[in-house]
């Protein structure tokens, strides 16, 4: 199975920092193109956990219910019951 590919172009306009990109890649034996993946991966789970951060801090002034409540609430239920 042949997976398809985009081709992109990147600018980096610090000539220090696309030497160091450079000789790092070189030194761990990865390409440019490994590395410009790798970062943009990085990138899209960082947004995605910055995503779920946001949500935990939406959560935060939500009411809260002690944990005997809802067990006591889904014991009536067949949730918590053995399905054995």
């Amino acid at each position: 199975m042949q997976t398809k590919t985009c081709r992109i172009t990147v600018d980096v306009s610090n000539p220090k920092l696309y030497d160091a990109i450079k000789q790092l890649a070189s030194e761990k034996s990865f390409t440019l193109k490994e590395v410009v993946n790798e970062a943009l991966l990085d990138w899209v789970h960082k947004q995605e956990d910055l995503e779920d951060l946001a949500d935990a801090q939406a959560a935060l002034g939500e009411p809260t219910h002690p944990l005997e409540e809802i067990v006591k609430e889904l014991g009536h239920s067949d949730l918590l019951r053995n399905n054995r």
